[in-house]
């Protein structure tokens, strides 16, 4: 698994005295390597952003990473770097010519500005097309007026010249979406 940043990372007068830097983790390990490497002291960043999905006809909120496969972690010169390579998770440090790639500050601090004030976006907004697919009014389209508890959904249909109200499970709603764009969920 070499490399080539072993011994020259060693040498603290060749790093500041505390630093960010990216390691790339194993698959689907980011979680184990961030919980491993904060076990061990080390400051690490992670940044998620929740997504709104409806699986199941239930509206859930999905944490997710911002870059899969990757922790951002504060390392200084005295701080043993030849333990990441043994951290359950952790794949290696990442690097360019044998020395491993510093991450400004700045732009660590920028992340974690924009994941504090990242909202999600709701699956369903007011206003909303949706078609319903089952019932009594499949195949209709009607517009989202709002949720009602967790699992139902509030829509204005257009029935016979008139605007109803109708009250339907989530699960049977599918937003409709422009000509050409796709469906996130």
């Amino acid at each position: 698994m070499s490399r080539g940043y072993g011994e020259a990372v060693n040498r603290p007068t060749e790093l500041p005295t505390s630093a960010w830097y990216l390691l790339q983790c194993k698959p689907r390990q980011d979680a184990r390597a961030h919980e491993h490497l904060d076990r061990q002291g080390f400051e690490c960043f992670a940044p998620t952003l929740t997504r709104e999905t409806i699986r199941a006809g239930k509206l859930r909120h999905l944490q997710q990473p911002l870059f899969p496969g990757y922790v951002f972690i504060r390392m200084s010169a005295d701080d043993s770097w030849l333990s990441l390579r043994s951290t359950r998770g952790v794949s290696h440090v990442v690097a360019f010519c044998g020395q491993p790639c510093r991450v400004r500050d700045s732009i660590i601090d920028h992340l974690k500005l924009r994941c504090a004030a990242m909202t999600h976006d709701p699956v369903l907004m007011p206003g909303d097309r949706v078609q319903i697919k089952v019932g009594e009014f499949a195949d209709m389209e009607a517009i989202f007026l709002s949720m009602d508890g967790q699992e139902r959904v509030m829509l204005l249909l257009s029935l016979l010249n008139r605007e109803q109200h109708i009250q339907v499970g989530l699960a049977s709603v599918q937003p409709v979406r422009a000509q050409g764009a796709m469906a996130s969920f």
